[in-house]
């Protein structure tokens, strides 16, 4: 019941902060509002089009999370891959530090603890904690020369996804950018 409440009041958290933002377009807003009151067919019809159409990152983002949990959706890891990847390489963060987790388990993606060291290590050079720790842990279950590929893979995905494009940032706002919440 604590793990509940908790989890809704970061919700509604980060609901506010998308909406003061003031930056993001009013569907957005509109879908974001309807995924975290539980009308995930209102959330699905606004947030597919934004994803698909005008490559909106948080939408993708959005999305990553309603497949991967199975909210609104049947629960389908691959297809959750799928958007938080288009997310991640637009900059957020959270879906980079995601998409490091699947690769670690293995969900919807191959298990791969390069491409998981790789993708945490993109998330904590944008300045993910949590990222920071799970890459440390990550690098820990890497023998030797597969440490040194996860880290040519690492820095090849920073000069690629390490930065968050305006565009990226301008769709919510610097301060309304979701957090990771594992």
């Amino acid at each position: 019941m604590i793990l509940i409440a908790s989890r809704l009041s970061r919700a509604l958290l980060g609901l506010m902060l998308v909406l003061a933002a003031g930056l993001a377009r009013a569907d957005f807003n509109d879908g974001v509002l309807a995924l975290m009151t539980g009308d995930y067919d209102k959330a699905l019809k606004t947030l597919v089009p934004l994803a698909e159409t005008s490559n909106h990152a948080y939408a993708q983002y959005f999305l990553g999370r309603m497949y991967s949990e199975g909210r609104g959706v049947e629960k389908n890891a691959a297809e959750g891959a799928k958007w938080y990847r288009k997310a991640a390489e637009k900059g957020v963060q959270d879906a980079q530090f995601r998409l490091g987790g699947l690769y670690e388990r293995g969900e919807g993606v191959p298990q791969d603890m390069e491409y998981a060291y790789a993708w945490y290590s993109v998330s904590a050079h944008i300045g993910n904690v949590k990222a920071d720790a799970a890459m440390q842990a990550a690098a820990a279950k890497l023998a030797p020369p597969e440490m040194q590929s996860a880290t040519l893979l690492s820095t090849d995905l920073i000069q690629k996804y390490g930065t968050v494009p305006e565009s990226t940032s301008q769709a919510l706002g610097a301060a309304a950018a979701p957090k990771s919440s594992d």
